[in-house]
């Protein structure tokens, strides 16, 4: 029996192998993280759907700010935003478990399928009285 491995098996394998909750990157004196977006449960798109699909929680520390990375991570469409049924301030604690997913073609999300990259990156907060 012969089995051939294509691209997706080597960088599933290697993501089984490697796999940590978080990436760490830096840009000059910026450091921030790196966060995959996975799917929590199965669901089915067709072309052109734009739907809300369960995510694994991704915690989030106060004054960080949200993006998503362009680079398609997921063969079937993009994951568009993240988010908590309470939306709370930057200056808080919080956590998504839910992402906004568009589906490029029809398609089904299987639990434990990567669906986007969430970039979190420090942010100072400046409060100032306008008039």
């Amino acid at each position: 029996m012969v089995r051939i491995i294509t691209k997706y098996d080597q960088v599933r394998r290697e993501m089984a192998e490697h796999a940590k909750p978080s990436l760490d990157f830096s840009i000059g004196t910026i450091s921030g993280q790196l966060r995959a977006i996975i799917a929590a449960e199965d669901m089915e798109f067709e072309k052109g759907d734009i739907k809300s699909i369960k995510i694994k929680e991704i915690k989030m520390h106060s004054n960080k700010i949200c993006f998503l990375s362009a680079y398609g991570s997921n063969k079937y469409g993009h994951a568009m935003a993240v988010g908590e049924p309470t939306s709370l301030p930057i200056s808080m604690e919080r956590s998504a478990d839910h992402a906004m997913f568009a589906a490029a073609v029809n398609c089904e999300i299987k639990v434990d399928d990567l669906l986007g990259v969430l970039i979190l990156l420090p942010v100072d907060l400046i409060h100032k009285d306008y008039k």
